[in-house]
């Protein structure tokens, strides 16, 4: 994984500069080296702005799966309130790569879910990377079944490039899980929130995905298949043609907002949301309490009739 993309190597320099410039002026109090400071500071963010107007949708895919890019767990502390992780599904395991469990978001009692892939090579292997296996989904259904149980909204927060795609996997019933957890989102009679904050990639993603509302940060990607997945597939290659993959099915935010398959994006910090975390974090949280408070007021019937109707409108388009 690139932790520095390409054009973000002259937007670091500037910023390494601005920070050796305050240290500076720090150290020798008599220089008074304000007007240097803030000219430097509004040049950074105008390049910086600059240079995200030019960004590809292939740019995008790698700013969803920056380094440093902030993963669920950030979110949950940011924004929900004792919080109890469950652990298991009841029948296997448990799958560090999907957690979920009971919370309060703004004084109401809620269930979350959240992929994550983790922040350093021990997390990573432990959560698998962020592929989710069967035990992980089921443990999802679990929760989303306690959620309608007790009345809770479900907040979902995706992050991954797919289930796992291991043999074992596939003897445990990955398919089933996923099939299981896509039939009960659709039934659940509670409101379902979603927000794709990183990579949501195929299955692995849309199993803790069917939501009366599915919110998107602005560089976040949704797709069928990771870029490079597509590309083998459709050109028979290693993933050469991943970036003409990524122009071809459309996968950011703002495309997705336009075909209706997404509610709404969620703009980010310029530079994006690993360059001011705890803007990202209220960002999010003013548009999950903003949803949430708009379904909250639907009964429970004509919450499930509208969100299947939801789906049934995706895809639907007319001949001119």
């Amino acid at each position: 994984m690139r932790s520095l993309l390409d054009f973000e190597q002259p937007l670091l320099e500037l910023n390494q500069y601005a920070a050796q410039l305050k240290a500076f002026a720090k150290v020798n109090p008599e220089l008074d080296l304000t007007k240097a400071i803030t000219a430097l500071d509004e040049n950074t963010k105008e390049l910086t702005r600059r240079a995200f107007q030019k960004v590809t949708r292939w740019d995008k895919v790698w700013l969803s799966r920056h380094a440093e890019r902030p993963q669920a767990p950030v979110y949950i502390d940011a924004m929900l309130e004792d919080v109890i992780e469950l652990h298991g599904d009841k029948l296997y395991a448990d799958d560090r790569a999907l957690i979920g469990g009971l919370a309060w978001f703004d004084g109401q009692p809620v269930i979350y879910l959240a992929q994550q892939k983790g922040t350093n090579i021990k997390e990573r292997q432990e959560m698998n990377f962020g592929y989710t296996r069967p035990e992980g989904y089921r443990k999802a259904r679990r929760l989303m079944l306690l959620a309608e149980k007790f009345n809770r909204p479900v907040i979902c927060f995706v992050d991954t490039r797919g289930a796992h795609y291991d043999a074992e996997s596939e003897e445990r019933g990955q398919s089933i899980a996923i099939a299981e957890n896509l039939a009960q989102m659709s039934t659940l009679r509670v409101p379902i929130i979603v927000v794709v904050i990183g990579e949501g990639g195929s299955g692995g993603a849309l199993a803790i995905a069917i939501g009366d509302r599915v919110l998107m940060m602005e560089y976040a990607i949704y797709c069928v298949a990771a870029p490079e997945v597509c590309s083998s597939i459709v050109w028979k290659d290693q993933g050469e043609r991943a970036p003409e993959a990524t122009e071809g099915y459309k996968p950011t935010a703002e495309d997705l907002l336009k075909l209706g398959v997404i509610d709404e994006v969620i703009r980010e910090p310029l530079g994006g949301a690993h360059r001011d975390i705890a803007l990202a974090a209220r960002r999010v949280k003013t548009a999950i309490r903003k949803h949430l408070k708009e379904l909250m007021e639907i009964d429970s019937a004509l919450l499930v009739e509208q969100r299947c109707e939801r789906y049934r409108k995706i895809g639907i388009y007319g001949e001119s």
